[in-house]
């Protein structure tokens, strides 16, 4: 195994130091943004078809499957994001050995923990659906949709979002995006093919999205193979290493991102667990057109936040603070712009949008009621992703971390039960946006004074000598 060191920047690591800020936004934050989408329309567009059936607990079985197949982006997260933003940091310092490194733990270890956790969710599958919702109508559509999504079809899920990150990762944002990007674009023609065509249903769903993730999995691979000789991303098992700090390293960054999947899992486990004692399948239906709005909402959010988490990291990681601190802004603004044009649009439309899931039935009313008030919680939402984003990049995992076990793990979920109890399903509905804008303000405060900090000790380091960029 020969140790790598590149003496010149690359066309894509010049992009990170070199561009304009506007440029280096645009190039790394659009990509990130539409993988993100494109990545959402997977389930979006199962929800889509799985709607025009008209069937109530198909369309509730999509509602009670989606923190489970969640779980799979988390692991694609923990693993993904974390090399992300070593990879970049090490590529800032000159290391692509140790780039190697991280990228080839990152895609062995993903792979490893999806197949054991779907190895664990067919030992005990029936009694969890039925602790989160399903019923003696729905738990045979559940099952079939996971058969194929996420027994059959986990490994290349997880591991086309990983290639995902780690292509992002080394400035190659049109490959990152185009991946994730086809397995979005087949979906959407082979559901109809599938549900409809040969009359599946929503197993046809799953077996669609399957396909279409195989077929993704297959373009980076091919990727690769064409660019091995240059590329950081690695499948080469003997770079593979856990020690050297390899791993605590990629879990501090990843861990906060996977855990706000997981934290925000559990609490879809409680909501649908109460939306079942308190509502029914009508209620349970109406959530998962609010979810599904939301998420792609959400999903936009979170391209922005890791369309910029690299290049901070890289050019943090050369010294190059000022500019870090213009790339902070610039993609604060883009942040604002997109929150607000989702507040707008789902104030003024609801209905329009309710409609693109469910067409008719009970449950459209009750989901634009939803909607109305699950939307303010976007705000902080949005800011929250790109702030843990920005203090990952920075080095300060530990905040990410604690915000997210507090945000996310010990207050989300006791404030929904909370107000659950006290004022039943319209409780649960406003206790997200409660705690999710209240810690966008915290975090802010956080970022105010960690950034003035790292300005400063920027400053006293080009003053004393020392701190040098080998950017010039």
């Amino acid at each position: 195994m020969e140790e790598e060191e590149a003496e010149t920047l690359s066309p894509q690591e010049e992009a990170f130091t070199k561009y304009s800020v506007p440029r280096v936004l645009a190039k790394f934050i659009l990509p990130a943004a539409l993988s993100q989408l494109t990545l959402l329309i997977l389930n979006l567009a199962d929800a889509f078809f799985v709607g025009r059936t008209g069937d109530t607990y198909q369309i509730s079985a999509m509602t009670i499957t989606f923190p489970v197949m969640m779980t799979i982006s988390c692991v694609a997260n923990v693993f993904g994001i974390g090399a992300n933003a070593k990879m970049a940091t090490e590529l800032g310092k000159g290391n692509r050995k140790r780039a190697k490194i991280f990228s080839s733990f990152a895609v062995y270890t993903s792979a490893a923990v999806v197949i054991l956790l779907s190895l664990i969710l067919l030992a005990a599958e029936k009694p969890l659906l039925y602790s989160i919702g399903a019923d003696e109508n729905s738990v045979g559509f559940c099952q079939n949709y996971l058969l194929w999504i996420f027994h059959v079809g986990c490994v290349p899920l997880v591991l086309s979002q990983v290639f995902s990150q780690l292509y992002l990762a080394e400035g190659e944002s049109k490959i990152s995006a185009f991946g994730i990007g086809c397995a979005g674009v087949l979906n959407v023609f082979l559901d109809p093919l599938f549900i409809f065509g040969f009359g599946m249903g929503i197993a046809g769903a799953g077996l669609a999205t399957c396909v279409a993730n195989y077929i993704s999995f297959g373009y980076y691979l091919l990727m690769f193979h064409f660019r091995r000789k240059t590329t950081v991303v690695c499948l080469d098992p003997r770079y593979y290493q856990a020690g050297d700090h390899i791993c605590t390293e990629v879990l501090s960054v990843g861990i906060p991102a996977g855990l706000v999947l997981m934290c925000m899992n559990i609490c879809d486990f409680v909501r649908n667990y109460f939306f079942n004692l308190l509502g029914g399948q009508v209620e349970l239906a109406a959530w998962g057109v609010v979810q599904k709005i939301g998420n792609s909402f959400m999903q936009i959010c979170v391209g922005i936040a890791q369309g910029v988490r690299p290049v901070i990291a890289y050019n943090f990681s050369v010294g190059l603070v000022k500019r870090v601190k213009s790339m902070i802004s610039g993609s604060m603004l883009v942040m604002a712009v997109w929150v607000a044009a989702c507040l707008v649009l789902a104030g003024t439309v609801p209905t329009f949008l309710v409609n693109l899931f469910i067409p008719y039935g009970d449950s459209v009313p009750v989901a634009v009621s939803y909607l109305r008030v699950w939307i303010f919680c976007l705000i902080g939402i949005g800011f929250v992703e790109l702030l843990n984003s920005i203090f990952q990049a920075i080095g300060k995992w530990k905040i990410s971390m604690v915000n997210t076990v507090i945000n996310k793990g010990l207050l989300l979920t006791p404030v929904m039960i909370l107000m659950a109890k006290i004022w039943g399903i319209s409780g649960m509905m406003i206790s997200q946006p409660i705690t999710e804008d209240g810690t966008a303000l915290v975090l802010l405060f956080l970022y105010l004074i960690v950034i003035k900090r790292e300005a400063a000790a920027a400053q006293k380091k080009e003053v004393s000598g020392y701190g040098k960029s080998r950017i010039q």
